[in-house]
């Protein structure tokens, strides 16, 4: 049997007690005036649709006053939230009023309340904002605002004028939430969290234009002028039927001039790809932020939002009010805190004693061998691929270059693995990703054009054409780590020359023209065309790049499977003590009995990158520049007995960053002569196998800027003058059915070993591409004809050879 109500018709707090919070599912629509917070102080308006039972404010005998299906006591919450603001305290200070003093003299007008201070401070009151969101926010806008106007600008004012102007600006401050006990995945959500405030944790893969959200509308009566406000109810604007003044009825239109409007966005968040369990999809939700919160994030951004998860009814056609039975469910932002600004403030608020602890990491003798120990610990040897990759972890300097017109300059350092399968490269890149604040881990047979730069879609909500991220891009200001890179389609590899250097990717689709930022490092792994790398070939035979690609990565390393016998046995002891291992601590003690006691744990391994990368901008001294054009400048020299190209301008732009990156795991704020040093040889190491020529064994940056080495070329055009002295002495030879290619290649050798005076010859079908290419050079002017199978032609004389 229900309780009986009073005389006057509305329930008590005891009465309210007896029946329970029945209506926690229900969309509110707080009576309490939020101060033009209108996500929650109409939640209908969002929704489209409002609950019979929805809470509302009642007053009863005693003077106080609840809201039906609740137990909020309007003046209970101002008077313990008040004391909370004034009271709390953090750091030996009070942390909120001093947040307002600092919103005072910066003119901003976001506070952001502690989810953890409130539950520390009043846990009934944390309570009661988590289940009743769209109630206790604007009750503590309310509060907010008073305090602030009463402590910090009512004694500013003069007049009453300034009073009133004060009060205005106060009302602008609203609150954030921050930091709730309990943050959730994009999966977890269920209809039980339906109108209460929950955090979740994502990745931005979509933001909309801005559109204008009407708030409050205004009309005008046509027959006399009066003007009125009304306020959005339920989804719709209710025109006033007569006029207050003339009554006259259906007399009113609306002035758009006047109406009230806030900025709204519409952002798709999907869950973190580390998150995703096996054998499933990543699952996503809109997001719906208002005001301030709107343009906050981009795409690519790691998020933890908080704000209210609600659902919205379908109409089955524009033009009708009637609904499906289906609901979209979204969340009302109240409040973004993206993951790099929590890592920004971890650094910023890490205690003296970790400060003190990475400090003394840095000014260790050894601390570059030990982050290189570090670095993928389980994968056995491989130090110069773990140096290369700790450079671009760490990472050079930005800098900007505007005056000169070159614009930015790239402090990203780009890696490229290629070698025979079973050699951890794709262990290293999963390594990589998981130390890396920011990312995507991807790969190349599974990543198209359009996946790895934007794609064009149509907005559900507007149906208007419009651009969505893809791993370059979401990968800003991290590394992209793109596994099977060989096995990338033709119109991926394009697209890649642009992003790979300028570090941008420009769009122009569908009737959008824009630029995107793509400053992202990228870490790639590549298989040869035929499972085994063959060293007779060079890389770009190798594998199927361009040249024009290759030449883009400031470090190529070739990871070769060698038979070795006692390097094989110890790598398969190392495999089996992995594998043997039950624990962590079991791994501990494997390390302390192998002497490894330098390693240093992930956590503070990805503490001391974050902190180098934001607070040491290492610069080139004088001595340093001189170390790198003596290094550069015998680099070059080396090629020149033999015009081959040994060193490039960009190779040196890669030793200017490998030389920053080396600085900075230091925490060196300057480049120094031994960090110099140290890049060069990391650059020789790298390029000692990739750019070597397989004709002369040498050096050859040729192989990777164009594809072809400079003894290549010479070769082709020796072969040029062999071939038309040889047709030419034997021109009867070559008329009628011509000769045979094989034979042809023998003949050519033979002239050519007797003319370096061998007297045996190892192969007489070498050099057979660069014959190929000789006679179809040949072809083109008309010396010979080449009837037959495009690769192995028969060769007879052309028409210019019979004059």
């Amino acid at each position: 049997m229900p309780p009986k109500n009073n005389q006057s018709g509305f329930m008590s707090v005891e009465q309210r007690s007896e029946i329970g919070d029945f209506s926690r599912h229900t969309p509110a629509r707080s009576l309490i005036q939020p101060r033009n917070r209108s996500i929650l102080a109409t939640a209908s308006r969002r929704t489209g649709t409002q609950s019979q039972h929805s809470p509302t404010r009642m007053t009863v005998e005693t003077h106080e006053a609840v809201y039906w299906g609740t137990n909020i006591d309007e003046r209970a919450i101002e008077k313990q939230f008040d004391r909370f603001l004034k009271e709390y305290r953090y750091g030996g200070m009070e942390y909120y009023m001093s947040q307002m003093n600092q919103l005072n003299e910066t003119d901003q007008f976001i506070l952001n309340i502690d989810g953890r201070h409130l539950l520390e401070f009043n846990n009934h009151l944390y309570q009661q904002l988590i289940h009743y969101p769209a109630e206790i926010i604007p009750i503590f806008d309310t509060v907010v605002q008073k305090v602030f106007y009463d402590d910090f600008l009512s004694l500013k004012a003069r007049n009453e004028q300034e009073r009133e102007e004060f009060r205005l600006y106060a009302q602008r401050l609203l609150i954030g939430i921050i930091n709730l006990e309990r943050n959730v995945q994009v999966r977890e959500l269920n209809p039980k969290d339906i109108n209460k405030l929950i955090s979740v944790t994502g990745i931005v893969i979509r933001c909309s234009e801005l559109y204008p959200d009407m708030k409050q509308a205004t009309f005008k009566c046509t027959k006399c002028g009066h003007i009125v406000g009304v306020n959005i109810e339920r989804g719709r604007v209710e025109e006033p039927i007569s006029c207050q003044r003339c009554r006259d009825k259906n007399s009113y239109e609306l002035i758009h001039n006047l109406c009230q409007f806030t900025d709204k966005q519409y952002v798709k968040l999907q869950e973190q790809p580390e998150n995703v369990p096996e054998g499933y999809t990543p699952q996503t939700v809109n997001l719906v932020p208002y005001d301030y919160n709107v343009d906050d994030v981009k795409p690519g951004d790691r998020i933890i939002v908080v704000g209210v998860y609600r659902a919205a009814p379908i109409r089955q056609t524009k033009n009708r009010r009637v609904l499906k039975s289906i609901y979209n469910t979204f969340i009302d932002v109240i409040s973004y805190q993206k993951e790099t600004k929590i890592e920004q403030e971890k650094t910023k608020n890490i205690t003296e004693e970790q400060k003190q602890k990475l400090m003394y990491l840095s000014q260790q003798p050894n601390i570059y061998d030990r982050l290189v120990k570090s670095i993928a610990p389980s994968i056995w040897e491989m130090d110069d691929v773990k140096k290369g990759v700790l450079c671009q972890l760490f990472g050079g300097t930005n800098k900007e270059f505007s005056q000169a017109g070159k614009g930015r300059f790239r402090a990203d350092i780009n890696v490229l693995l290629v070698g025979d399968p079973s050699t951890s490269k794709s262990q290293i890149l999963q390594c990589v990703h998981q130390l890396s604040s920011r990312g995507i881990y991807t790969s190349g047979k599974g990543s198209s054009a359009v996946g790895l730069t934007v794609y064009v879609s149509r907005d559900p909500e507007t149906r208007e054409i419009i651009l969505e991220s893809g791993a370059l891009v979401l990968s800003d200001m991290g590394i992209c780590c793109i596994d099977e890179f060989d096995k990338m389609d033709e119109n991926a590899k394009t697209i890649l020359h642009e992003a790979m250097e300028q570090q941008t990717i420009s769009v122009a689709k569908a009737g959008i023209v824009s630029q995107l930022n793509a400053r992202t490092a990228v870490l790639a792994a590549a298989n040869p065309l035929k499972s085994r790398y063959d060293v007779k070939q060079s890389v770009v035979q190798n594998i199927n790049m361009p040249p024009t690609i290759l030449s883009r990565f400031d470090l190529i390393y070739l990871v070769l499977d060698e038979f070795n016998e006692k390097r094989d046995e110890m790598l398969a002891y190392h495999i089996l003590n992995m594998y043997s291992l039950k624990d962590q601590q079991d791994y501990l003690n494997q390390i302390e009995e192998e002497g490894n006691t330098d390693l240093i744990d992930r956590e503070t391994l990805y503490s001391y990158i974050c902190y180098a990368k934001q607070n040491i901008f290492p610069r080139l001294t004088e001595e340093a520049q001189n170390e790198l054009i003596a290094a550069y400048v015998k680099m070059r020299s080396a090629g020149n007995s033999s015009n081959t190209i040994t060193a490039t301008p960009r190779q040196l732009e890669s030793l200017i960053r490998l030389s920053e990156a080396l600085a900075k795991m230091q925490f060196n704020q300057r480049v120094e002569n031994y960090h110099v040093q140290e890049a060069v040889k990391l650059m020789e190491t790298a390029m000692k196998k990739a750019a070597l020529d397989p004709i002369t064994g040498k050096i050859d940056m040729d192989l990777l800027a164009t594809g072809r080495s400079n003894a290549s070329r010479e070769l082709v055009s020796k072969l040029i003058v062999e071939i038309t002295n040889l047709i030419k002495a034997n021109l009867s030879d070559y008329r009628g059915q011509g000769v045979r290619f094989f034979d042809f290649v023998e003949q050519i050798n033979t002239i050519l070993a007797a003319q370096t005076n061998e007297s045996t010859i190892i192969d007489k079908r070498q050099y057979q591409k660069e014959i190929l290419e000789a006679l179809h050079l040949l072809e083109e002017q008309g010396f010979v004809q080449l009837p037959g199978d495009r690769n192995k032609p028969k060769i007879k004389a052309g028409i210019k050879a019979l004059q």
